[in-house]
């Protein structure tokens, strides 16, 4: 009788370890176009481009698995000028679904930019406000026989219904630019802030650092540009690092691969539609034992940027962007 008391202990801790290291450890929305949508996760990037930029991007986590979830970014930004000095704004939204998880933002982005020799060096934060849920009312458990019949649905540590909170957040960011080369640093949930869903329950976003850096290298044919890319985060407990290269066609046709550090190769592909609209598609294969319960993801991306200035929505080489050649 002493063991089987001892089993259901051990059995409820590890179940509530299990749920409560989810809650404080989870990483922000997994973007395999990260390279065509800095501003998604580095606030510095808000007008990078030297145009007005909105660009969405919608994603289908794990096919064939219940709860895969998805996750929505949407982002419209532009260059500010004022008293001589140049500026970026910006706005983020965020949905993100995963598993029994609804967690949504919304940002507004400021960068300002100082010049580095023949460089540029972008620096600025991100402010506003997180909604956390969770479906507890979904959630189902197996009947798990340990000695006497343990029911996780009376396990304090689970809400039963849904639970949703709001939190003040903030984050910041660097972006620089030199030529064809380009490196970014940014760091979201700076404050961590603790959203409340009961007096048992709460939620705190763990901090998540973000480094990023790219080159664009156009080859003999100059018809045809490499674009290597590397993106690494972290939230000091686990990180992910994702290698890409994108191979540019006339700077109208793009396609290439990533591969995401024991997790997943990625195929990417898009085309410039022309008037600054672009349409991008990536695939995730699971290369770890993910494979067995999902065959992959979807990620859509689209792009519109156009010159504010002018009202012209071409894409021009005088803009210092590698995304624009």
């Amino acid at each position: 009788m002493k063991n089987i008391r001892m089993k259901r202990i051990v059995f409820s801790f590890l179940l509530a370890f299990t749920f409560l290291s989810y809650l404080h450890a989870q990483f922000d929305a997994q973007l395999s176009q990260y390279m065509l949508h800095a501003t998604g996760f580095n606030p510095a990037a808000v007008g990078e481009t030297g145009m007005l930029d909105v660009t969405g991007q919608h994603r289908l986590h794990w096919i064939g698995m219940p709860n895969g979830g998805s996750t929505t970014v949407f982002n419209i930004n532009a260059p500010i000028r004022i008293a001589g000095k140049q500026h970026g704004l910006g706005l983020n939204f965020t949905n993100d679904k995963v598993g029994l998880f609804i967690n949504q933002g919304v940002h507004l982005q400021y960068a300002y930019q100082f010049k580095i020799g023949k460089g540029a060096l972008n620096i600025g934060p991100q402010l506003g406000f997180l909604s956390v849920g969770f479906r507890g009312d979904s959630v189902r458990g197996p009947q798990v026989t340990i000695g006497d019949y343990h029911d996780i649905s009376s396990d304090p540590a689970i809400p039963t219904s849904l639970s949703e909170g709001f939190g003040f957040d903030m984050g910041i960011g660097a972006w620089f630019t030199l030529s064809d080369f380009y490196a970014g640093v940014s760091y979201t949930h700076l404050n961590q802030p603790v959203i409340e869903w009961s007096d048992l329950h709460e939620y705190r976003p763990a901090s998540t650092l973000y480094l990023t850096s790219g080159y664009a290298w156009t080859l003999t044919n100059p018809r045809y540009v490499m674009k290597p890319s590397a993106l690494f985060k972290s939230d000091f407990t686990a990180f992910q690092l994702d290698l890409s290269m994108l191979m540019y066609v006339d700077n109208k046709y793009w396609g290439g691969l990533s591969y995401r550090y024991a997790d997943a190769l990625i195929f990417l592909a898009g085309i410039n539609i022309g008037n600054g609209l672009s349409i991008g598609y990536s695939f995730d294969l699971p290369v770890s034992q993910m494979i067995t319960a999902s065959w992959g993801s979807h990620e859509f991306l689209l792009s519109y940027e156009i010159d504010i200035k002018t009202g012209d929505s071409s894409r021009r080489k005088k803009y210092k962007s590698i995304r624009i050649l």
